[in-house]
């Protein structure tokens, strides 16, 4: 074997044109294969970092609203003491805790407040300093935080000091009692959380069964199973619903492990599109190499009959062929670790939305199994053809060729041509693919989404502190605040609000209209909630439809009033006008009616899968004032807009020094981060549509220009006999559009296809598959042009002559 692998290394290395090529196009295709297998191995595949982390699970609330809602407090508190004979359960709940220091500017991380026994059930033990203490969950005890690793090097530079650090949580003294192990896998799951607090359950949340905002994850006990823990919970389920019908008619759990929910939604089926599509790039190559190795092996064939001729078994002649294979493959695969520790690298950047901490992709040994795994399937894949032909050849006939090379055979040609449908038709659902994320992005973001982001600055306000502890601090901060707003030079427009209209409103209630019957619970009309100020919908672009917007006359104790969107009033009031009826929040005792005073058009969040939630509810900030709370400014002169963030900020720290405002840039910019990782899908479906264009390309070209060679004497007869220039293009085009046309018609299929499926999983992007897949379809058709035209015109260059005298 190893005289068969000197022989293969000769024989390469007399070839160095087709070498290099063959080595970088594994390298591209392997590369490319593996990168994406990176990225699903690390958000995926490899396990979390937890001790028997099988054992983990995260417990969904599902409602006829949504399949994996969060729980309220007081159901989570009895779920925690009726589950201790088969599993431990933890909660938490994301909050915003403005942290600041002497010296330092405020900082807003990702935080969590949790149970104590999160890190428990976890399994997770800090790499400095303690953890939560029992009793730690009471107001006044529970000043204490942990810190993730990531913010620990981040914020504090990695100091060993930080253990009993106190820092300022919104104002009040807290003190650091630990650090987080590098190791620890929460980003994963729980997203890039930097703090922990004890969670504290206050008189009133332990009675909430209505404000669903907690996450529940658990451990089961030894010996239990998912599907004996399913079957309790259901029961759980059944008892809470009977017990306290009015919130939890209806109710089911659903248990998912905690591994699974690593990557979900769009982004999951994403992540497995991206393998497979990354996958075609592979095919494509390996039948790129199969045309290159079969065209290297007919011209071979001489040599290979002279051999058998002296003896050589088939063995022998295979020998070095697969060693030839092996090689490309061995060398292809190095280069193409390269090749995905630069994708990788570049993924990390792109998909972590902060340069200075991209994510990590390790090359752990799934990843080096797969590189083997795919080098090794390559070599067999686009080895084992000509390899086969090698030791079919006709002695006689190759013998008899003498100097002029051998004729490739009938099956060689189809087999040739078979190739090249097959990488025309994986080039166009590529292409088809990449098409349809080009244009539905944006579609996405030019979408009339009722609100204009063009010359609008937005960013998020923390008053969580004890300067802001009830409505009348509050509201007077964002008056005098929009008051300064309103007086910079360049600005139009100011208002606060729950959130941006970029993101659906953070509460989601269910209402009931005065006067008719309460819905079954569970049926209530949901709707996102925002509070918003005078002037909000000015500020932010969306149009009055009816009735009249919020505005300074709707204060703190003025009659509660509320606003809807269009879609609300159609299907609430089919026969007639919304305004003068009056909204109450389902589940309360003695609602608080809100009069409708206005009708607005309908709010587009932008998001590939869109909320099955279409209501919108808007009542005035100052009648439910929130501590943490995003600002919207719109500048006179849209171009402008970014020279008014430092004099906003400047505004900001004027009336409160400690308070940061984060999130903070134009909207068109923060629409292109939000964005960021379906652009950075479409940077990826157009390098791999690239690649496989460039290969299916080289692939039409070779076998049309081995054609025309083969038929030299063919054609210099036709010409003899009379035949003009356009007759010979017509001949030889007409075979290369032929296979291409072949292979677009079977990719056409697959890339209307391609289409559904991605428009059923990303319905926002929407819209009719037939466009990108009938632009894939002329670029290729244009590509197989240019290809087969060169070789034609070659062809018509044939000295008739010449062309006869070597017959």
């Amino acid at each position: 074997m190893l005289h068969s692998v000197k022989l293969a290394y000769r024989s390469l290395a007399r070839s160095r044109g087709f070498t290099a090529v063959a080595i970088l196009t594994l390298a591209l295709g392997i590369g490319m294969n593996t990168a994406m297998f990176s990225l699903l191995n690390g958000f995926l595949l490899r396990p979390l970092s937890y001790p028997h982390s099988e054992k983990l699970f995260r417990l969904d609330r599902i409602t006829p609203q949504n399949p994996q809602e969060n729980h309220a407090s007081a159901n989570f508190l009895d779920l925690a003491k009726d589950t201790t004979d088969f599993a431990e359960l933890a909660a938490y709940r994301f909050w915003a805790f403005t942290v600041s220091e002497t010296g330092q500017p405020p900082d807003v991380p990702v935080a969590a407040s949790v149970t104590l026994n999160f890190f428990k059930v976890l399994g997770t033990k800090v790499a400095l300093g303690r953890g939560f203490l029992p009793g730690e969950d009471q107001a006044g005890k529970d000043q204490v935080v942990l810190i993730s690793n990531r913010y620990w090097q981040k914020r504090f530079n990695g100091a060993a000091d930080v253990i009993g650090r106190v820092v300022r949580l919104d104002g009040t003294p807290a003190r650091i009692i630990g650090v987080l192990p590098a190791s620890d896998d929460a980003a994963r799951w729980l997203g890039p959380v930097g703090l922990y607090r004890p969670f504290v359950f206050t008189n009133e949340e332990k009675t909430n069964r209505k404000d669903a905002s907690l996450g529940v994850i658990g451990r089961y006990h030894n010996g239990m199973s998912t599907s004996e823990a399913s079957a309790r919970f259901d029961t759980l389920a059944q008892h809470l619903a009977a017990d306290h019908p009015a919130e939890n008619a209806g109710m089911k759990f659903g248990v998912r492990s905690l591994q699974s929910t690593s990557l979900s939604g769009p982004g999951r089926t994403m992540t497995f599109l991206l393998v497979g599509l990354s996958g075609f790039v592979l095919l494509i190559a390996c039948a790129n190499l199969a045309n290159l190795l079969l065209a290297r092996t007919i011209a071979r064939a001489r040599e290979f009959s002279i051999r058998a001729a002296l003896g050589a078994s088939r063995s022998h002649l295979l020998k070095p062929l697969f060693a030839e294979c092996l090689l490309l493959a061995g060398a292809g695969g190095a280069a193409a670790i390269l090749v995905s520790a630069w994708t990788t690298e570049w993924l990390g950047h792109k998909l972590s939305g902060d340069p200075t901490d991209p994510l990590n992709f390790p090359a752990d040994t799934r990843v080096l199994l797969f590189t083997l795994f795919a080098s090794i399937a390559t070599a067999l894949l686009f080895g084992v053809g000509p390899a086969w032909w090698a030791v079919r050849a006709d002695l006689n006939s190759s013998l008899k060729s003498g100097s002029r090379g051998a004729t490739e055979t009938r099956a060689q040609l189809r087999y040739r041509q078979l190739l090249i449908v097959v990488q025309f038709a994986l080039s166009l659902v590529l292409l088809a693919g990449a098409g349809f994320f080009i244009r539905g992005v944006q579609r996405l973001i030019r979408n009339e989404a009722g609100w204009n982001p063009s010359g609008l600055i937005t960013g998020t306000l923390n008053l969580a502190s004890a300067k802001y502890n009830s409505a009348e601090p509050i509201i007077a901060f964002h008056t005098a605040l929009r008051n300064r707003l309103l007086e910079l030079p360049g600005v139009e427009n100011a208002s606060v609000s729950f959130e941006e209209p970029l993101f659906t409103a953070p509460a989601q209630r269910d209402y009931l209209v005065e006067g008719r019957a309460d819905p079954t619970p569970g049926k209530g009309a949901t709707a996102y909630t925002n509070g918003v100020s005078a002037s909000y919908f000015d500020t932010v672009g969306t149009r009055l439809l009816r009735g009249r917007l919020i505005d300074q006359t709707d204060q703190l104790k003025s009659r509660p009033v509320v606003v809807i969107n269009d879609a609300m009033a159609r299907a609430l009031f089919p026969n007639g006008d919304a305004l003068g009826h009056r909204l109450g929040v389902s589940g309360q005792a003695g609602p608080l009616w809100g009069e409708i005073v206005g009708i607005v058009e309908d709010v587009k969040p932008l998001q590939v899968r869109p909320s099955p939630i279409v209501f919108q509810v808007y009542k005035p900030f100052t009648q439910e004032a929130w501590q943490y709370v995003t600002i919207a400014v719109r500048a006179k002169d849209p171009a402008l807009a970014p020279t008014l963030l430092d004099p906003i900020r400047k505004a900001v720290a004027a009336l409160d020094p400690d308070q940061p405002v984060t999130n903070f840039m134009p909207a068109p910019e923060r629409i292109e981060q939000d964005m960021n990782a379906w652009t950075t899908i479409d940077q990826l479906l157009i390098l791999f549509s690239a690649l496989g264009l460039l290969l299916a390309a080289l692939g039409i070209y070779g076998v049309i220009l081995r054609h025309v060679s083969q038929r030299t004497g063919e054609i210099g007869i036709r010409m003899a006999l009379g035949a003009q220039m356009t007759d010979i293009l017509t001949l030889v085009l007409g075979g290369g559009l032929r296979l291409a046309g072949t292979g677009v018609t079977i990719g056409l299929v697959g890339g209307i296809i391609l289409g559904k499926f991605l428009t059923s999983e990303m319905p926002a992007f929407g819209g009719s598959a037939f466009a990108p897949v009938a632009i894939a379809g002329a670029v290729l058709a244009a590509v197989a042009m240019i290809a087969s035209y060169l070789p034609a015109r070659r062809a018509t260059k044939v000295d008739p002559t010449v062309a006869l005298r070597s017959e």
